[in-house]
């Protein structure tokens, strides 16, 4: 049975707490004892009683918290109250102090003990004193205790189980904070960091310097268990459409050792799962000139697991980057909603007071622009909080994520919008879905904010690893663009970060055009 063990400073709070409450607990026996009977028919019992509450204390200064001293002052109580029973009824209660403890020892396993315990030893007593067990009525009454016995033990597990899981989070988020900050010196002391389509594309560097590759791709599965191409050299002409179900791709997959097939005109198509100890977190599929031999793929394979430690460590740590985002801005909108918003709708309500009550017109006319400049600022604040909370869909994809968000800017800017969307079932990596997304909702937003456009096309096209986002609107173009308006500098520091190319610029025909491109393909926008 494993045995739960708390923070050493907390559980010392609760034994101080039952320090002081051992005293108070046989005074409340001696008051109702004396508010029942007569105490000096009492007195041998109530004094063995003070005895036991006595040694305990001892006990607490002489010995750290332990199973056996809450056993201990369980089994010497519940005797002196059965031999003085049915007299020592009234004590009953001072057993729930070392229910409690014994429930903060031990868990549930000491909560049942102490009831345990408490029973026999109140039989034990009995027994001793009359040569019989109790009678039916008052085996009922003393049922009923040791059922309230047994739930104070099982409060003091609750707080034990509370504690562990408390000092359990504690040691994990240590550990995890550890690991990141390992992470960011690994990250910093590697040429290529901790970028993982800079790290794949190394890969595919070094499997071409072995081989006559005609083209190549390294490929990771994904939710759902579809491969995506992390990076990829040569043509493109749909050769990775359904690689998941390439009987070459399954083999080297599922049995962790290189495989090769003939692919017709192209030569031959090898594969090498990137394995990382007893697991294959990818695969490197190419079409080579020549047939490679088994050794030559044995060596190859051996050359790429110090590469897939690195690139599943990228992955993980873009990964947890990814969530730690996406946390950030469901805090960031609530905060918002919750906090600024309400106090502007607030200050709002009391210049409508202000409005209703001056007879002033020139009072009536500022409170006027006032109260139109706050509402102004609360829905631009609304605005920013949906813009937070709109997160990519799993499910729909960076096209059809990025066009619900078009028709939503759209309706409520009164736009006429028209959209796009061409896109297959590969899928992007995550983490550069979430920037393209995040381009292209800031230039949408830009739309609606500075544009006084009538239209809205919006245009995505996604054909891993490449993409193309294009946002353009019929409005007043770029000429008076603010000096202090930084989204346009936050959309170009995205774009960098994912290795894509942003262009922004005026259309011939009036209005403003924003084109990201991400891959070879980025060209073709």
């Amino acid at each position: 049975m494993s045995v739960l063990t708390s923070d050493p400073a907390v559980a010392q709070r609760h034994w101080r707490a039952l320090a002081v409450a051992r005293p108070g607990m046989l005074a409340l026996v001696v008051a109702l004892t004396g508010s029942a009977s007569n105490l000096a028919d009492a007195w041998w019992w109530l004094s063995a009683l003070a005895l036991v509450a006595l040694a305990a204390a001892i006990a607490e200064r002489a010995m750290p918290p332990s199973r056996l001293r809450a056993a201990g002052e369980m089994a010497l109580a519940s005797i002196v109250i059965g031999l003085g029973f049915p007299e020592a009824y009234l004590a009953l209660p001072y057993l729930l102090l070392p229910a409690f403890a014994g429930g903060l020892t031990w868990g549930a396993a000491g909560a049942i003990l102490a009831t345990i315990i408490a029973a026999l030893g109140m039989a034990a007593g009995d027994i001793l004193a009359r040569n019989a067990l109790l009678d039916l009525g008052s085996a009922s009454s003393l049922a009923a205790w040791l059922a309230i016995v047994f739930i104070t033990g099982a409060i003091g597990a609750w707080l034990l189980r509370q504690e562990n899981v408390h000092v359990a989070d504690g040691e994990r988020y240590a550990a995890a904070y550890r690991l990141l900050s390992e992470l960011r010196v690994v990250s910093r002391r590697l040429s290529g960091g901790l970028d993982p389509m800079t790290l794949a594309e190394g890969i595919l560097d070094n499997f071409a310097a072995s081989l006559e590759v005609r083209r190549s791709a390294l490929l990771v599965r994904r939710e759902g268990g579809v491969l995506f191409p992390l990076a990829r050299r040569g043509d493109d002409d749909g050769w990775l459409v359904g690689a998941e179900r390439d009987p070459v791709v399954l083999d080297a997959w599922t049995n962790e050792v290189p495989a090769s097939a003939p692919a017709g005109r192209r030569g031959y198509r090898v594969v090498l799962p990137l394995r990382v100890g007893s697991r294959t977190i990818g695969a490197v599929v190419a079409d080579v000139a020549e047939q490679a031999s088994t050794d030559e793929l044995t060596e190859l394979a051996r050359a790429t697991d110090e590469g897939a430690v690195r690139l599943e460590t990228a992955l993980l740590f873009d990964e947890v980057r990814e969530l730690a985002t996406r946390e950030e801005r469901q805090r960031l909108a609530r905060e918002i909603h919750d906090g600024i918003v309400q106090e502007l709708a607030s200050l709002g309500y009391l210049v409508d007071d202000l409005l209703a009550r001056t007879t002033s017109a020139d009072t009536a006319s500022l409170a006027t622009t006032l109260r139109r400049e706050l509402t102004r600022i609360v829905t631009e604040l609304r605005h920013s909080v949906f813009d937070l909370r709109s997160d990519l869909d799993r499910e729909a994809g960076l096209g059809e994520t990025l066009s619900g968000y078009a028709r939503q800017i759209g309706a409520q800017a009164r736009l006429n919008v028209h959209l796009v969307n061409q896109e297959g079932q590969e899928r992007l990596r995550p983490e550069v879905e979430a920037e393209l997304l995040r381009i292209g909702q800031e230039a949408i937003t830009n739309v609606r904010k500075h544009a006084k456009a009538r239209n809205l096309w919006v245009t995505v096209s996604v054909n891993p690893p490449s993409a193309h986002i294009r946002v353009a609107d019929d409005g007043q173009g770029m000429r008076d663009r603010p000096s202090d308006r930084y989204g346009l500098d936050i959309m170009a520091e995205r774009a960098r970060r994912i290795g894509a190319t942003l262009v922004i610029e005026d259309a011939p025909e009036g209005g403003t055009v924003v084109g990201v491109s991400l891959g070879p393909d980025s060209e073709e926008g």
